[in-house]
């Protein structure tokens, strides 16, 4: 089998790109050609195509003789997106009705999109959440997820295409840009590396559901195979973790109190959101293992490597 991963020369692309690989599929990457990781994982054996996903020809390209498309491409991050929503809607939603349309031509059989268990559902009714929970996100990042969750049922129910859409909670490993606003782990780590006060919005209760990128994968490579009623899934560690619990764990690592800034709440942030990963449990054959204090400490291992004074 043929996959196209949109988005494969980034953080989690370039994991699942070498999972599938490792799995015996064929796989294409598709990426912005400053994307970090594609020519890492094309000594792996992975062809390379580079383009804007927003240019419907370079798409066409890169689904050529594809059966199952990934779709890991955002063009925005929560912390961001409601500062410009047009350009949030029309890089992500309207850039992903040209892709299925593209994808309706090339006869895909399967897209598998990543979707976001942080923001989708908005201010929790209760914990853990189920993939039945109210949807009213609070930020135009999770609106846009939501928007296309829906668009892939209906091309499902149009044209046919196969869909499975996770709600990744909050991601985490190596790999992962830690000069970003995204990440907690990730930009407090290269706080930390580089000398800086960890910033921390609130007074550091916020809770959430922290899963680590191998955990993430096995889900994913997973979900090409699976072909049950369900389309929804949350991918998490289904158990959450407050924003100081994070900084108590990174100060294990370092071994030394970290100094904190604690800054005014920003209104987005909701209080506590942790996933209920039943379904995923038991219709995906998944299960996360890897612990949140083993996983800062890999990625702690390899920040301090690769980005250490």
């Amino acid at each position: 089998m043929k996959c196209l991963v949109l988005g494969g020369g980034g953080f989690i692309g370039s994991y699942l790109v070498e999972a599938l690989l490792k799995t015996g599929y064929e796989v294409v990457a598709f990426d912005r050609p400053t994307a970090r990781y594609l020519s890492k994982i094309e000594s792996k054996g992975a062809t390379i195509c580079t383009g804007d996903f927003l240019n419907p020809k370079d798409i066409q390209d890169a689904l050529l003789g594809c059966e199952v498309a990934y779709h890991l491409v955002s063009a925005t991050v929560p912390q961001t997106s409601n500062e410009d929503p047009v350009y949030d809607v029309e890089s992500n939603v309207v850039g992903t009705l040209k892709f299925l349309d593209e994808a309706r031509k090339a006869q895909v059989k399967k897209i598998i999109y990543a979707s976001s268990g942080g923001t989708v559902y908005g201010v929790p009714q209760g914990v853990p959440i189920k993939e039945g929970h109210p949807t009213d996100p609070t930020s135009s990042y999770g609106i846009c997820k939501l928007a296309i969750e829906k668009y892939l049922h209906l091309y499902w129910v149009l044209y046919g295409i196969d869909y499975c859409v996770f709600r990744i909670s909050n991601a985490y490993g190596p790999r992962q840009p830690i000069t970003t606003t995204q990440g907690v782990i990730s930009s407090f780590l290269s706080r930390i590396l580089h000398g800086e006060v960890i910033e921390v919005w609130g007074d550091g209760s916020i809770i959430r559901d922290y899963i680590y990128i191998d955990d993430i994968i096995s889900a994913m490579v997973n979900g090409v195979g699976y072909r049950g009623e369900y389309k929804i899934f949350n991918i998490g560690a289904g158990e959450g973790h407050s924003i100081n619990d994070i900084i108590n764990g990174l100060e294990q690592v370092f071994r030394q109190p970290l100094t904190v800034k604690y800054l005014p709440a920003r209104k987005f942030d909701v209080p506590f959101n942790v996933l209920d990963i039943s379904r995923a449990k038991k219709y995906l054959d998944w299960t996360p293992v890897v612990g949140l204090q083993d996983g800062i400490f890999r990625m702690y291992e390899w920040a301090s490597k690769n980005f250490g004074n």
